[in-house]
């Protein structure tokens, strides 16, 4: 039985509502968007091996290793606080890796929708958005380890049950009566490498979406599988139908701070 590997993370958040169910729709802060992102390989420890060295290479170079962010102490790639030129030498070794696929889900969150569909629920909402992501991913042939990329604010016991009614609903959905064999476990990117990679892949993505600098995602685009625009007709874009702004409505910008 062959064996796959998904590592998944999340860009914005699934919440509409703040303490003392406060709208934080237009507030400071807020992000109207909550995109989820999975890469998949075949080999993870070749993955994590690949990603070791070339941090190593880092490390060892006299051109990066002066930097700040590199010199704290078990520094490893993060696309928001990596500085600019190691974050471009990572999406090189992002864009010629060769054993990667991505795959995304952009919800946008429209409050009205929010109340009628996933009747107020943060919860419903994240289940809907994980289930469109992970939809005949898995199948009973083929055991699949999955990795969610840990989260301050999340809880374990919430992400993995909201994983495992996803795929329940998924292969039951298709007419599957036999059990899917996968696994399922939250870790932290510090021992977990692979997920550096999809953390610089939803950057990109999200880069590309509100600051319209479209170069990064683009030269790695190559890697991706499918961009789903869920609530836009549940839009679909492959390697066959680049994902394009020009070709999805406008996306709102999340609210700059002052």
């Amino acid at each position: 039985m062959t064996k796959k590997y998904l590592f998944i993370d999340e860009c914005g958040s699934p919440e509409f509502y703040g303490k003392g169910k406060r709208l934080l729709v237009g507030t400071e802060g807020y992000q109207p968007l909550l995109i989820l992102g999975f890469i998949e390989t075949s080999n993870r420890r070749e993955l994590q091996k690949a990603i070791v060295a070339f941090r190593d290479k880092i490390l060892g170079d006299t051109l990066f290793k002066t930097i700040p962010s590199v010199q704290e102490e078990k520094w490893f790639f993060h696309a928001k606080n990596d500085h600019p030129e190691v974050r471009a030498e990572f999406f090189k070794f992002i864009r010629d890796y060769q054993d990667i696929r991505f795959n995304a889900v952009i919800a946008r969150k429209d409050v009205h929708r929010f109340a009628r569909k996933h009747n107020g629920n943060a919860t419903e909402f994240y289940f809907d958005v994980i289930k469109n992501l992970l939809e005949n991913q898995l199948n009973a042939d083929q055991k699949t380890a999955i990795y969610l990329a840990h989260k301050a604010k999340s809880t374990t016991e919430r992400l993995i049950s909201t994983i495992d009614k996803a795929i329940e609903a998924d292969y039951r959905g298709n007419g599957n009566i036999q059990k899917i064999n996968y696994t399922c476990a939250i870790e932290k990117s510090s021992f977990m490498p692979e997920l550096s990679v999809v953390d610089y892949m939803l950057w990109a993505l999200q880069r590309y979406i509100f600051k319209k600098e479209s170069r990064f995602y683009q030269a790695v685009e190559h890697r991706v599988g499918s961009v789903i625009d869920l609530y836009d007709t549940h839009k679909i874009y492959d390697q066959h139908n680049f994902f394009r702004l020009e070709k999805a409505p406008a996306f709102e910008e999340p609210k700059q701070k002052n």
